[in-house]
């Protein structure tokens, strides 16, 4: 049975200058700052944890947990101030309510912290479409993106085969996991790398702008 696995954070939710905007304000409330470029290169699709020991070598894990979470609550306060960053990315809504109608099994699996993902699901509405059952998060024992292994567990724990599940991604991390956990195709959204990359990537199988005419992926 076909079935699609979605990446969250910069493919359903277009948030990466949001979290840009709280990275920069969390380091700065440390005295300490990150560039566009250190964003660019470091902060896209890996988990928290990663991202932590990058800039804080020697960190506990306990203080990355401690962290994490007050940089989270930057990151959710910003979007709670601005109904306009609430919404799902264009056509995501339809796409969605369309997979439903017709039965088609759907997950997400994503780098976030249950934090974030009670967040979309009680603020952003996404409980309309997914429980906290078809949702994969980052629970500190799951190696981030680009490793496989996220996309694995979603697949294994759904009863997804490899082959007949599609993936939707936006980083060249999250690109990188989704071929690694043999998905059968690999769709790319150009909102955090470029259409010409994508399109050169021999992994990606298709690539879109915004979801919408996304029926034209399902199988009739």
């Amino acid at each position: 049975m076909q079935s699609f696995i979605f990446d969250f954070n910069g493919t359903l939710f277009l948030d990466a200058e949001i979290h840009r905007a709280a990275w920069k304000r969390f380091m700065a409330e440390r005295g300490r700052s990150i560039t566009d470029e250190d964003f660019d290169r470091y902060m896209y699709g890996p988990t928290n944890t990663v991202i932590f020991r990058h800039f804080f070598p020697g960190i506990s894990d306990d203080e990355i947990v401690r962290l994490a979470g007050e940089k989270e609550a930057v990151y959710r306060r910003i979007v709670l101030d601005d109904p306009a960053l609430k919404p799902l990315a264009p056509g995501a809504p339809e796409m969605l309510n369309m997979l439903a109608e017709r039965g088609i099994p759907c997950a997400i699996a994503t780098a976030s912290i249950r934090a974030n993902v009670d967040f979309y699901l009680n603020d952003l509405g996404l409980d309309r479409w997914f429980d906290i059952g078809r949702i994969f998060y980052d629970t500190g024992d799951i190696p981030g993106k680009p490793d496989p292994a996220i996309y694995r567990l979603a697949m294994d724990q759904m009863g997804f085969r490899p082959e007949e599940t599609t993936i939707v991604e936006d980083s060249l991390t999250g690109i990188q996991s989704a071929c690694g956990a043999g998905a059968g195709r690999i769709i790319a959204i150009d909102t955090t790398v470029g259409p010409d990359a994508l399109l050169r990537m021999p992994e990606v199988d298709e690539v879109i702008h915004d979801f919408h005419g996304f029926e034209r992926f399902v199988q009739a």
